[in-house]
């Protein structure tokens, strides 16, 4: 399902990174995402990403950091693997390599973004002058999300979800699967609950203002207070029957 000749994503996100002047491990760090899979990002290599939903939550998350659309760029992803956009809106009509604004679209980011855009643009309109956009046969079904990567077949579903207790007023901001869906300070024994398919990202204006937990277990009080703390967290992180847990990867 990953294989074949390249979409133009890869090449985008290596510009996007390139001209922010930030480095893979910058970049891993800033996410808490492993290193290797923003690698396998910029390379194109899906397959290595165990599954279709760890792609588009980095896809999202990482175009994000950058400064690309998220949604457009996973847009861009799934036409190019042939299957149908359930869950994110498509992105333009690419008919043909001819029409740079409608390919535009697709990828954009502001002021010093032009290169990046230019290079996804050039991507999107080779990969669709060979077909690789508009694949013949009725496309495979996006795959389920996995309860455990590599786990054996039949093991039920995993998400994951993070539980925010402010001990004091802090400013709190969430990102689930690349959508933005907390932006605003809490109050002193405010709580929320939050529940993703692949990726969370959660930053506090301070640490030691608000008590985690993650997939149901208790984090304490992270960070250092004055210091900003941001953190990433996946299904697989701190359950109980893992045997190694750091989040983000």
């Amino acid at each position: 399902m990953y294989g074949g000749p390249g979409t133009g994503i890869g090449p985008a996100l290596r510009k996007a990174r390139q001209t922010r002047g930030k480095s893979i491990e910058e970049a891993s760090r800033d996410l808490h995402i492993r290193s290797e899979y923003l690698q396998a990002l910029e390379r194109e290599a899906f397959g290595s990403l165990r599954a279709d939903v760890y792609v588009r939550g980095f896809l999202r998350s990482y175009s994000s950091y950058l400064g690309l659309n998220p949604d457009k760029v996973v847009s861009a992803y799934v036409r190019a693997m042939g299957d149908a956009v359930q869950d994110v809106p498509g992105p333009p009509e690419m008919k043909k390599a001819s029409q740079p604004v409608a390919l535009r679209k697709a990828l954009h980011g502001r002021g010093n973004w032009a290169l990046a855009v230019s290079i996804a643009v050039i991507g999107l309109a080779v990969a669709g002058a060979v077909g690789l956009l508009s694949r013949s046969g009725p496309a495979p079904p996006p795959a389920p999300p996995p309860g455990n990567p590599g786990a054996a077949g039949g093991a039920p579903a995993q998400t994951v979800t993070v539980q925010i207790h402010a001990q004091r007023p802090v400013h709190v901001t969430a990102v689930v699967d690349g959508q933005q869906v907390l932006a605003r300070t809490m109050r002193t024994g405010g709580t929320r609950d939050l529940q993703g398919a692949a990726l969370i990202r959660i930053e506090f204006s301070t640490g030691r203002a608000a008590t985690l937990t993650v997939n149901g277990q208790p984090l304490g009080r992270p960070g250092k207070r004055g210091q900003r703390y941001v953190a990433s967290f996946q299904p697989q992180d701190f359950r109980r029957s893992a045997s190694t847990a750091s989040p983000g990867g």
